[in-house]
C-alpha cells in the first residue's frame, strides 16, 4: 500500500504566471520539494528527524549511577503533515502537523530548509499569510485566533508593552496553595482525608508554562473552528482587514484585522449544519461557504447578506462509493447506518482556478470537491452572483477517485487523489475552459503530468499502512457532524436526542 499526497501546493513564479517553479508535495510525515521543469525532487524534510530536545538525568557527584533515571520515551510515529501553505511572495512555506507544531520552511532558491517550529496550544486547522509576508493567522481547534511573525522572534527579545509584566514571573511568585482548613476546623473522618490529600499536593492546581514566542491571542469563538481566511476592502478609502472565520455551530463571523480584532463587523448566518470551508471570490464582495449541506452558500459578506444557495446533492448523486462508511449489506439490501443519511454530503475543498475564456480576457472558477466523493465540480465565478431562480451551470470531471488537495501552476491544476494501490499515479492533471458562459473541466496531458511524475516512486510501497489511520488522517470533515439518535424529533440544530452532545464533538488538543 502507498500513503497519499495529502497536501500539496504550488511555489515559484509558474504560480504567477512565469516559467519556472517547484512543488511542494506532503505524503504523511515527508515534505518533498520538486523542480517540475527538471522532474526531479530537489529536497526532502520528515518529522521523524525534526529535532527534539531530550533532558538526561544528571550523575551523581561520586561517579555512581543515579538512584531513578529520567526515562525519554520515543514518539510512537512521526507527525504527520494536515495542513500547507505558501507565503505571498512564494519564499516561505508553512506547514502544521498533527502534534500541534506550526513549522516555517524556508523554499527560495530551490532548497527545502526548515527555519522554525513553534508548538501551538492547541492543534491548528487553519493558516494563512497576511499579504505582508510577516504574519501568520492561525486558527485551532478551540476556537481561537492568534497572529505570529512568520520569522518567530522568542519572547525574551519581543518588546514589553508599557505596564505589562510577563506572566511567568508572576506565576513564579505567586504562593504555593495552602488549605485554609486545619485538624482543628475538620472534623468528619471523610473531611479529614480530603485534607489529607490536599495537604499532600504540591500545588492545587498545575500551570500551564507561557508560549517562548511571540504571539497575540485575536479572537476566539465558544465552537470548534474549521476555517479562517483573510479579507482586504477598501473602506473610505482607505485599505482595511478582515478576518472571516467559520465554526461548527453554522457560523460566519467577520472581524476586523489587526489590531483592531477584538471588533466583530457582524455575521453571516443561515446555515443548519457545520461549515467546513469558505472561499472569498477575487475582484468581488461573495463569499462561498459550503459545510455539511446539500448547498452552497454565496454571500455578499460585506453587507452580511445571502444572495442565494447552489444545489449540489443533484450533482454528487447517491452513490456507495460517495459515501463507503455509511453503507452497510444487510440481507442483500443496501443500508443506512445511524447517523448518516443520503442526502449528507460534506464540502471538503474551494478553491479558485484560472479558467479561461473563448473571448478576450482570462477568467476563474470556483472549484468544488465532496468528502470521499470521486469527482469535481466547476462554476464559474460569474454565475455565482446571479439572481435567485436562475440556474447555474455546474461542470463535473468524474476522477475515479476522491481528490484529497489542488494546486495551480499556471493555467493548469494538479488534484492530490486517494490513490491507494502501487505503481499507480497519485495526480491526476486538469484544466478549466470557459465556453460560452459555462465551465468545462477535463484531464489533460501536459509537461507538467511529465514534471510531477518522480513523485510516483517516491515513498510507495508502507507495510506499516492501513486503512483506518490513512482514513483518520485523509477524511475529517464528516466527522464535524453532530450526531442524532434515531427517532429523534427534536428540532433541527440539537445535538442528540437528549440534547447531549456524543464523544465526536469534544474539541482535539
Amino acid at each position: 500500500m502507498q500513503h497519499p499526497y495529502q497536501c500539496i501546493a504550488a511555489v515559484g513564479s509558474t504560480a504567477q504566471g512565469g516559467t519556472n517553479s517547484h512543488f511542494l508535495a506532503a505524503c504523511g510525515h515527508r515534505l518533498v520539494l520538486v523542480d517540475v521543469n527538471d522532474s526531479k525532487i530537489v529536497s526532502e524534510w520528515s518529522s521523524e528527524n525534526a529535532t527534539t530536545n531530550t533532558a538526561e538525568a544528571p550523575e551523581n557527584d561520586d561517579g555512581d549511577r543515579p538512584k531513578k533515571k529520567q526515562k525519554t520515551v520515543p514518539s510512537v510515529k512521526p507527525a504527520n503533515i494536515i495542513k500547507l501553505t505558501v507565503s505571498p511572495d512564494q519564499n516561505h512555506a508553512v506547514a502544521v502537523t498533527d502534534d500541534k507544531y506550526v513549522r516555517v520552511f524556508a523554499v527560495a532558491g530551490g532548497k527545502l530548509e526548515e527555519i522554525s517550529q513553534r508548538c501551538m496550544p492547541k492543534r491548528p486547522c487553519a493558516i494563512q499569510v497576511l499579504p505582508d509576508n510577516a504574519t501568520i493567522i492561525c486558527g485551532d481547534k478551540f476556537g481561537d485566533v492568534y497572529s505570529l511573525p512568520l520569522l518567530p522572534v522568542s519572547i525574551e527579545d519581543a518588546p514589553t508593552e508599557a505596564g505589562a509584566v510577563d506572566s511567568a514571573i508572576l506565576e513564579a511568585d505567586e504562593p504555593a496553595f495552602k488549605p485554609s482548613a486545619t485538624n482543628l476546623t475538620v472534623h468528619t473522618q471523610r473531611n479529614r482525608k480530603a485534607l489529607e490529600a490536599q495537604m499532600q499536593q504540591k500545588a492545587f492546581s498545575a500551570k500551564k508554562e507561557p508560549l517562548k514566542f511571540d504571539h497575540k491571542l485575536l479572537l476566539g469563538h465558544v465552537s470548534m473552528l474549521t476555517d479562517v481566511t483573510f479579507a482586504t476592502r477598501n473602506v473610505d478609502g482607505r485599505e482595511r482587514g478582515y478576518i472571516i472565520t467559520a465554526d461548527r455551530d453554522e457560523h460566519i463571523r467577520v472581524s476586523r484585522g489587526p489590531p483592531q480584532s477584538h471588533i466583530i463587523e457582524g455575521y453571516c448566518l443561515g446555515h443548519t449544519e457545520f461549515v467546513s470551508k469558505v472561499c472569498l471570490i477575487p475582484g468581488t464582495d461573495l463569499l462561498v461557504s459550503g459545510g455539511g449541506e446539500n448547498e452552497l452558500y454565496v454571500w455578499d459578506w460585506p453587507a452580511f447578506r445571502l444572495k442565494r444557495k447552489i444545489q449540489l446533492a443533484g450533482q454528487v448523486g447517491n452513490t456507495a462509493d460517495s459515501n463507503p462508511e455509511a453503507l452497510q449489506q444487510a440481507d442483500g439490501e443496501t443500508v443506512f447506518q445511524a447517523g448518516s443519511s443520503k442526502k449528507d454530503i460534506a464540502v471538503s475543498g474551494l478553491w479558485i482556478v484560472p479558467c479561461p475564456a473563448t473571448n478576450a480576457g482570462a477568467k476563474t472558477a470556483l472549484v468544488v470537491a465532496i468528502e470521499r466523493s470521486p469527482m469535481l465540480l466547476a462554476i464559474p465565478i460569474n454565475q455565482l452572483g446571479l439572481p435567485r431562480g436562475q440556474d447555474v451551470s455546474i461542470a463535473k470531471l468524474d476522477l475515479g477517485h476522491a481528490p484529497l488537495d489542488l494546486a495551480c501552476i499556471g493555467n493548469i491544476a494538479v488534484v492530490s487523489l486517494d490513490i491507494r494501490e502501487e505503481e499507480q499515479s497519485r495526480f491526476q492533471v486538469v484544466q478549466l475552459q470557459e465556453v460560452k458562459e459555462q465551465a468545462v473541466i477535463r484531464s489533460v496531458r501536459d509537461e507538467v503530468e511529465k514534471g510531477l511524475a518522480c513523485l510516483d516512486s517516491f515513498a510507495t510501497a508502507d507495510a506499516s499502512l492501513n486503512e483506518k489511520s490513512l482514513d483518520d488522517l485523509l477524511y475529517t470533515v464528516e466527522n464535524l457532524r453532530k450526531r442524532r439518535g434515531w427517532g429523534d424529533s427534536a428540532k433541527e440544530g440539537d445535538d442528540g436526542q437528549d440534547g447531549d452532545a456524543g464523544v465526536d464533538d469534544v474539541a482535539e488538543d
